[in-house]
């Protein structure tokens, strides 16, 4: 019986931590690849979430298109009650650092989806968005902050480079993050 139960709790931890983008972040790009990075932020207001996954949907040049699009994905911790847990805060805001790595040429964020789960029923929300970015061959450009306001349903970007680089650097001292 003892078996189960922390069978039962250790399932429980490792399928409810939230998910931070910032640990897929490469520590350091190969500059002679075809390869090259854009880094940046994206971040909610620090309240109760009150959704159980956040994804930014991106689609590319050179993304097959038999697999559509790929994304960025935020989960909140939700072990026992749901919570962000950012790489940092900014006043109210819950900030996560996050990395596209793709082949050099143009890319564009196409949705932002809200996915919640209550048990019985999931919902999710897209809102469609037309935000495009370049990826340079060997380089890793500063993106800036994707903002989130659920209350009004309105997704911003904004330059926080002031803010981003130096926390950005502290934590990937390896990559040459241009602005």
């Amino acid at each position: 019986m003892n078996k189960i139960l922390a069978l039962i709790i250790i399932f429980l931890i490792t399928t409810s931590c939230a998910t931070l983008p910032s640990n897929n972040i490469p520590q350091e790009i190969n500059t002679y690849s075809n390869d090259g990075m854009i880094v940046g932020t994206m971040s909610f207001k620090n309240e109760k979430p009150i959704f159980n996954s956040y994804l930014y949907f991106y689609t590319g040049e050179d993304i097959d298109n038999f697999y559509g699009q790929k994304s960025v994905r935020i989960n909140p911790s939700q072990t026992v009650k749901m919570k962000f847990k950012p790489d940092f805060f900014d006043n109210e805001k819950a900030v996560y650092f996050f990395a596209i790595k793709e082949k050099n040429g143009k890319y564009q964020f196409t949705t932002f989806r809200v996915f919640s789960n209550g048990g019985l029923s999931n919902s999710t929300l897209d809102l469609p968005i037309n935000i495009d970015f370049n990826i340079e061959k060997g380089k890793v450009k500063y993106f800036g902050e994707l903002f989130f306001d659920y209350k009004n349903g309105k997704l911003s970007l904004s330059n926080q480079s002031s803010r981003d680089l130096p926390l950005l650097k502290n934590k990937f001292p390896n990559l040459n993050i241009e602005e």
